[in-house]
């Protein structure tokens, strides 16, 4: 694609009310985005779209330029990529409506290579802080790449787990990706940090678009769209990590969630989403197959038959003491009393909601 033909793609999507679907249909009926960002009334009517929006269209058009906006991305440091480039995500050429130009910073991983989607509340709660370390940092050395959302809590701990295991990360913006843009703005930092480890800044918002509101449920799609699967680790019924999980399940992606406990709100989301088919994680040899942790290296040393069978279920992922109560036949008040007494000596730790890990 000539870098004019580029040019007038990207002026086109300047005109928010086209849109995803509406700039599908310009492609396919024009081909070119000279004669798409040129045509008549008449034409954009041929081409599907609603005289009213081409009628606005065109009193737009002469204050977009083609040229200063490529000029503009080049400064920035800026790659627009379009569902006609062969670089566009394969992924997420296959969901509904798949952005039609996409802005870059930094290099997208290698296709092939499996992506997951990891999100989840922006009030994690300790167990969903460490549930989401333990499971990425693993998955961030077997080379799977971690694709969320900057916000706060989970997608945060999610990029910043994979940044520290060395692994491959991608942000998807619901704003611009230039430095001005980025929300929410206490992480422009991290997004440097993605950016100096090779990762990449994603968004279908040209630069200078603010995050508004209405950005992130277009902007979890993407997320869901560009990943294999989608994991879930807290999350209420109303959020947008079920957007995420949904738009996932819709195009027929896995999707994972981490279970917990009954009276925590952030549990019902991924409670709801087993209830909708959903994997339920509780290690993760449940994502993609991988392997299961090996429990941690420790030099405490259980005393008698009651801590052994405890200490034998406790690895460095979170157990919940139902699991635990099952697994040792013990009854609920002798595995209570043997993890307090673990508790006490510094070997287990607990992190609420009844989920205890070995410390480490």
């Amino acid at each position: 694609m000539t870098l004019d033909e580029r040019a007038y793609w990207v002026a086109l999507v300047q005109f928010r009310s086209f849109g995803a679907v509406r700039m599908g249909r310009l492609m396919r009926h024009f081909g070119s985005g000279k004669r798409a960002f040129e045509a008549s009334a008449l034409e954009f009517t041929e081409a599907g779209i609603e005289p009213a929006i081409a009628s606005r269209f065109l009193q737009s058009r002469i204050h977009i330029d083609p040229e200063s906006l490529m000029r503009e991305l080049d400064v920035q440091g800026v790659q627009a990529i379009t569902l006609l480039d062969d670089i566009y995500p394969p992924l997420l050429k296959e969901i509904y409506d798949p952005p039609a130009v996409l802005f870059l910073r930094g290099a997208l991983p290698d296709p092939a290579r499996r992506h997951l989607a990891v999100v989840g509340s922006r009030k994690a709660s300790d167990y969903g802080i460490r549930v989401t370390q333990e499971l990425v940092k693993l998955l961030a050395e077997a080379g799977v790449v971690i694709v969320s959302g900057l916000a706060y809590g989970i997608d945060a701990i999610a990029h910043d787990t994979t940044l520290n295991a060395e692994g491959s990360t991608i942000a998807i913006l619901g704003s611009g990706v230039d430095d001005k843009s980025i929300y929410p703005s206490a992480h422009r930092a991290l997004a440097a940090r993605i950016l100096a480890s090779g990762g990449a800044l994603l968004s279908e918002f040209p630069l200078g678009t603010n995050p508004l509101k209405q950005n992130f449920p277009f902007r979890n799609r993407i997320i869901a769209g560009i990943s294999n699967g989608t994991l879930v680790v807290e999350a209420a019924l109303k959020s947008g990590s079920l957007i995420t999980a949904r738009c996932a399940m819709e195009v027929g992606r896995d999707v994972y969630a981490v279970p917990g406990s009954i009276h925590a709100d952030t549990s019902q989301g991924p409670h709801n989403l087993i209830k909708l088919g959903a994997t339920p994680v509780t290690s993760v040899q449940d994502i993609f197959g991988l392997e299961t942790p090996q429990p941690i290296e420790s030099s405490y040393q259980p005393r008698g038959e009651e801590e052994t069978a405890v200490w034998s279920r406790l690895t460095t992922m979170p157990v919940h003491i139902d699991e635990i109560i099952r697994a040792t036949q013990f009854p609920p008040h002798k595995a209570a009393s043997t993890l307090t007494m673990l508790e006490i000596k510094g070997a287990v730790r607990h992190h609420g909601g009844n989920f205890y890990t070995r410390s480490s």
